[in-house]
């Protein structure tokens, strides 16, 4: 039976915060300059709700919601999404953020065999990802709360079977 509880862009946010904490095999953490991994008490990738993440001083932290794509013709055994990643925090940290997570994820086939070999999981196997910036006009933006955040997005496109 299927697990629907389990989301493949949640599976993504976690080994990119393994890769970027150093909790990959072969990989060191990130340097702290980049993005200083041992301040978060969670892992800083929460649903779109900004409301939901538990400690917003901790920053930058990425805010996601995704979305299903059609299939290409017949071929529906492969499922297709498309995600959005948004990076709030201070510049340039949310550049230096963008800047490992699109370098990461930017070799498809390559980023799906990586993220599958973490993950392990025998339900879930991504078969390619993509990322790009979608919003440049829109991106690098103030947004205003109780302390001044900036905020720039990434576009992740991903498939994978189940």
């Amino acid at each position: 039976m299927t697990d629907y509880t389990k989301l493949p862009i949640v599976l993504i946010n976690n080994y990119l915060w393994a890769l970027a904490s150093g909790s990959v095999s072969g990989y060191a953490a990130v340097p702290s300059a980049v993005w200083n991994t041992s301040t978060y008490e969670y892992k800083p990738f929460y649903p779109i709700d900004e409301n939901l993440t538990p400690n917003s001083t901790t920053m930058p932290y990425v805010l996601y919601d995704f979305m299903f794509r059609p299939p290409d013709g017949t071929l529906w055994p492969i499922n297709k999404e498309r995600a959005i990643y948004s990076i709030i925090g201070d510049i340039p940290q949310i550049f230096y953020v963008k800047n490992f997570i699109f370098d990461t994820l930017r070799k498809f086939d390559k980023t799906a065999s990586d993220v599958n070999n973490y993950i392990n999981d025998p339900d879930i196997k991504f078969k390619s990802i993509h990322v790009y910036q979608d919003n440049f006009v829109l991106d690098e933006k103030r947004i205003d709360s109780y302390k001044a955040k900036y905020i720039t997005t990434l576009t992740l496109s991903y498939e994978y079977t189940k």
